[in-house]
């Protein structure tokens, strides 16, 4: 008879199923869909050229940013509102942008990793000219490294 894991319920296959690969296919499909996270970040007020929004974060778990979407209550004008990912207090050039006259922007992020032992932050390094942009939430996506 199968079991289920304790969390989330989980079918494990039956000891001797000859159609376990099928079966564990699904549970690990399944599994793999439990490793995407999301932390929401809120910038509240007019964006600050240079102003650190967030610093000091630690993960439970080295992940893998994946995306990050951001939408403000008033975009920037002039130029693009730039928020930029912080690793230990230093920039990574690995930016979140919202386009000039728009109010959201979102980017797939590649080669931004964290360890859990590394500090998160997020800075904004552009604001637009005329206009700043705020009121601005963020929406990080993170995948949980997985065990190797």
């Amino acid at each position: 008879m199968p079991t289920q894991t304790q969390r989330l319920n989980l079918t494990k296959p039956d000891q001797g199923n000859n159609d376990w690969k099928s079966e564990l296919d699904l549970w690990a499909d399944k599994l793999d869909q439990t490793a995407a996270h999301y932390l929401s970040i809120h910038l509240g007020g007019v964006a600050v050229e240079d102003e650190i929004i967030f610093d000091g974060f630690q993960f439970d778990e080295d992940v893998d940013i994946t995306r990050i979407f951001m939408v403000a209550r008033q975009g920037p004008v002039g130029s693009n509102l730039i928020i930029d990912f912080l690793k230990d207090q230093m920039v990574q050039s690995k930016p979140g942008i919202i386009s000039d006259g728009q109010k959201a922007g979102t980017q797939v992020m590649a080669g931004l990793s964290f360890l859990k032992t590394e500090q998160f932050g997020m800075k904004v390094t552009q604001v637009g000219a005329t206009t700043e942009g705020a009121e601005i939430s963020i929406v990080v996506h993170y995948n949980v490294k997985p065990v190797i």
